[in-house]
């Protein structure tokens, strides 16, 4: 199964894969170490030396195992991680079936990626990170407050409310 640049993100499904994972968990912040390893996936956390300031992370798909820049800070890391677990349980067989076709998440991404399986993936992690049913209740708390009840970045919050919000 080639990776197809004509395909289109399908938000719907990586929001419900990341429901699916988190509907167990009634307070954040979500556990993401805990819900990789339920999914068969081993997280590392590395030194990447000299490429410490352009990498975030990657998953080994063929090794199961979700690599992790060591210097980045928590909540850096705890995205990476959501957004690799995102890869393995929505695209694993597209890059199985062609390794070379994906890419190390370079520290700096844009959110709203033109490439749909990142899309996808940033969708996912943002849903697995911050559940909308979790966030809903209090979603009018300060975005401060917000961001470190679910150990997630400010910017990643604000990301989030507007999201829910325009669901709503």
């Amino acid at each position: 199964m080639a990776r197809s640049p004509s395909r289109y993100a399908d938000w719907d499904r990586a929001k419900s894969e990341a429901d699916r994972l988190t509907e167990e968990y009634t307070i954040p912040p979500v556990p993401v170490l805990e819900i990789a390893e339920h999914n068969g996936v081993d997280v590392k956390f590395v030194e990447f030396d000299k490429y410490a300031d352009e990498i975030s992370g990657f998953c080994d798909f063929s090794e199961a195992k979700i690599y992790v820049n060591a210097e980045d800070i928590l909540s850096r890391q705890m995205f990476t991680i959501a957004h690799e677990l995102g890869h393995w349980i929505l695209h694993r067989d597209i890059f199985l079936a062609d390794p070379e076709s994906y890419p190390v998440m370079p520290r700096f991404t844009n959110p709203d990626a033109s490439d749909p399986l990142e899309e996808e993936a940033n969708h996912f992690a943002a849903n697995l990170l911050v559940p909308n049913r979790l966030l809903r209740p209090i979603i009018d708390l300060p975005i401060s407050s917000l961001a470190d009840l679910f150990a997630v970045s400010r910017i990643m919050m604000e990301y989030r409310v507007k999201n829910v919000k325009q669901v709503a």
